[in-house]
């Protein structure tokens, strides 16, 4: 309970300092942290713990490979989304929503930033970003696939 009021208290003094007139950039929050209201353009930082826990309990969150290295390993249910073609999907509307929750990873970490950055530019307001990307999921013993 001391850790949730803990979260929630930071969490409203992050989206009060980013109110107080500075300029509109990406924020980045610490990993493990969670942001369920609208702040406005956020790329949270999650960890591999905290990913399975928001796998667990949020139901409209959709996990993006962007890697392009599908085949090699992804997470169990995760859409291949290669970098390359992000753009071109969500201005086609095919798949991606704002009003779903994303995590963004890959097998690096500059990919899935660039990733959030396109995601953010788009009119998506929270992105949350897998860090340490496929490599830390495994590490974590998650969930994962290869394509034959």
């Amino acid at each position: 309970m001391k850790k949730l009021l803990l979260v929630m208290t930071l969490l409203v003094i992050v989206v009060a300092l980013a109110g107080c007139g500075a300029p509109k950039q990406p924020v980045t929050t610490d990993p493990g942290l969670d942001t369920s209201g609208d702040t406005n353009r956020t790329i949270v930082e999650v960890d591999a713990k905290k990913l399975e826990e928001l796998i667990q309990t949020d139901r409209d969150l959709v996990i993006i490979d962007v890697s392009g290295k599908w085949a090699e390993g992804h997470i169990v249910g995760a859409l291949d989304t290669p970098l390359d073609k992000l753009q071109e999907i969500i201005n086609g509307n095919f798949t991606l929503h704002a009003s779903k929750h994303y995590v963004v990873y890959s097998h690096d970490e500059v990919t899935s930033k660039k990733a959030a950055d396109i995601m953010l530019a788009s009119s998506f307001s929270v992105i949350n970003r897998l860090v340490g990307g496929y490599d830390a999921w495994v590490a974590n013993d998650g969930y994962t696939e290869k394509q034959p």
